[in-house]
């Protein structure tokens, strides 16, 4: 794996650029898994504490990339598009210029140097650019200067080691041992090359099925076929609707063409294929929803939703959203916002957070709603749960909620309605 690893990423991130179908799958990896962002809701038990955090994180997300491109929640649709493309993410803790709070600056995953690979006396090793020590833990990264393609990467420079607290590495560990990760795109480039080879050759046969043309036997013998004479070759080619001259005793014939047989058959089962293999539905690789149904759509999201969350809380939230949190909260001791005291009394009073992922859409809102309703009335679920599944939190809901009726009162409006 360690060997290919790179050119099956540069395959992939092609592939996701260019292809259709794998821009239609990366972008419905990104969207599902990051949405507009999977948002902390601090724990600290004092609701004053708790807002406040709440509206310094806010404030800090728009500045949290120090490129200035996007915020914090574009940074993770970023990753889980590096995460499909690449296999792994990278990132590095950078601080802010002008208020020394912490940024994130997006590396290209090659940039960690694949052709680092050292073990030491003491114990201590480097593979593939990730250093260990004698325990086995992460100490530091092996950062190269300049990313694949830059006018720097060429030139011979030293990759740049930096400690492992101000590195994000995100990548899925399939197996024990792993120590970089693997393009997601991997399982299906070859089905996704032949498939493009078999739709080229459908296409070649459609245009020469398109070239319908006459031809004329002359009997005089004049003309010839119209063409560039190269030698004692003719150089001629049909155009649809052309009328060729023949000279005498001279035919043309066509052999049959083999019939296409079980091509759509074979497309439809390729496509198939490709996004089983990406974790999608086929109807969102390919965007063809003739063939569905409410049952088998219900099915075909709840899977596909599994996989999501499996990839929001066990890789997005563990590896990027807590590491974020925590140093956000350090630096709001540094900067006094946060008592220190308070902080070295209990740290995890402060850096316990609830990661709420964007919500899913209902597929069918009625009898979702009165599902919930059911399992509510029935205390199977708390209110809590089923507004944390819309992507909201409970006393913000709740809040909202007071603070609309509080208007209305204001406003006379509830006084009227009641009246009614």
């Amino acid at each position: 794996m360690h060997g290919v690893a790179s050119t099956v990423a540069a395959r992939a991130l092609h592939y996701g650029l260019n292809n259709p179908t794998g821009v239609r799958m990366l972008e419905c990896l990104a969207t599902n898994i990051a949405g507009d962002g999977i948002k902390p809701r601090s724990e600290h038990e004092d609701e004053a504490t708790r807002q406040a955090l709440h509206r310094r994180f806010k404030t800090w997300t728009d500045a949290a990339d120090a490129d200035g491109l996007t915020d914090f929640y574009g940074l993770q649709q970023l990753a889980v598009r590096d995460l499909a493309s690449f296999g792994e993410a990278l990132f590095t803790f950078t601080p802010d210029p002008d208020t020394g709070a912490p940024q994130l600056r997006r590396l290209h995953p090659e940039q960690l140097d694949r052709s680092m690979t050292r073990t030491h006396e003491s114990g201590a090793a480097v593979y593939q650019g990730v250093e260990f020590d004698t325990f086995g833990r992460i100490t530091a990264y092996h950062i190269r200067r300049a990313a694949p393609g830059d006018t720097l990467a060429g030139l011979p420079s030293a990759p740049v080691r930096m400690p492992a607290s101000d590195i994000i590495h995100l990548f899925r560990p399939l197996v024990p041992g792993q120590v970089r990760g693997l393009s997601w795109f991997a399982p299906v480039l070859l089905p996704a090359r032949e498939l493009d080879a078999l739709c080229d050759a459908l296409l070649m046969r459609a245009k020469v099925a398109a070239l319908h043309a006459g031809f004329i036997t002359e009997t005089d013998g004049s003309p010839l076929y119209e063409g560039e004479q190269s030698g004692s070759v003719l150089q001629a080619g049909l155009e649809p609707g052309a009328l060729i001259p023949l000279p005498p005793g001279k035919d043309v014939a066509f052999p049959d063409v083999p019939d296409q047989g079980g091509a759509g058959a074979l497309m439809g089962t390729t496509f198939r294929l490709i996004a089983a293999g990406m974790g999608v539905t086929y109807e969102q690789a390919t965007g063809d929803y003739s063939q569905v149904n409410y049952s088998s759509a219900r099915a075909a999201l709840l899977e596909f939703r599994r996989f999501c969350q499996s990839i929001q809380h066990h890789v997005m939230v563990f590896g990027l959203c807590r590491p974020v949190w925590r140093s956000f909260i350090r630096h709001q001791v540094l900067a006094g916002t946060i008592p220190a005291t308070a902080y070295q009394a209990d740290p995890a009073a402060f850096e316990a957070a609830k990661w709420l992922p964007p919500a899913w859409p209902w597929v069918d809102p009625e009898s979702d709603a009165k599902a919930a309703e059911v399992a509510l009335n029935n205390r199977l679920r708390s209110r809590s749960e089923i507004i944390a599944e819309r992507g909201y939190d409970a006393e913000d809901v709740d809040a909202e909620i007071a603070a609309d009726a509080a208007r209305l009162d204001r406003l006379g409006i509830g006084q009227q309605e009641a009246a009614q």
